[in-house]
């Protein structure tokens, strides 16, 4: 696909999400049918604010113009990278925390976050064997380890928005220093 119309098809869909994220929280109709739909995935916090789908969605495409293309203008190891370890380490640290976390670091479990970085370091792996991407592992080692420790730290801003930009950061700083 095109570089400039994943950006495109990136945009409408996090503006779609977005707009349907605000009409929710201020058109009472909207909301109802919103929480028939949706409402047993939401966690508490969401019913008052934008959804934990929104903030991934503009991350993912802040992570696009930031991160997306790389040398050869093609899609770049460290955007997707950053959304793995967002999709894919979160989602395992949150999993493992709730079933299984025992041992409290900050407001997560040490459980979770390890889990986190088990798949996190599993996605950097993946990714840097991928064709074409000249994604060292190295690089991707930081970049996991990073999404875990912004992952169990205690930051007010939503994760979605914080687990891929801190670590697509970490990973093209070092990319520049390596090179």
């Amino acid at each position: 696909m095109p570089w400039r119309l994943a950006v495109l098809l990136m945009a409408g869909a996090a503006f779609i999400f977005l707009l349907v994220d605000f009409m929710r929280l201020r058109v009472t109709s909207v909301k109802s049918v919103f929480i028939v739909l949706f409402g047993s995935m939401l966690r508490r916090k969401e019913y008052s604010s934008l959804t934990g789908a929104s903030y991934l969605m503009l991350a993912a495409l802040v992570c696009m113009l930031i991160f997306g293309a790389g040398p050869s203008g093609r899609v770049s190891g460290v955007f997707i990278a950053a959304i793995s370890f967002l999709a894919l380490g979160d989602t395992a640290a949150a999993i493992v925390g709730l079933s299984f976390g025992r041992v409290r670091i900050f407001r997560k479990s040490l459980e979770g976050t390890l889990a986190g970085l088990v798949v996190c370091l599993g996605v950097a792996w993946v990714v840097s064997i991928l064709p074409g991407l000249d994604f060292p592992i190295g690089i991707g080692i930081l970049g996991a380890v990073s999404a875990s420790i912004v992952e169990a730290l205690p930051i007010e801003v939503n994760d979605n928005v914080v687990i891929p930009l801190l670590s697509g950061a970490v990973m093209m700083v070092a990319l520049q220093i390596a090179r």
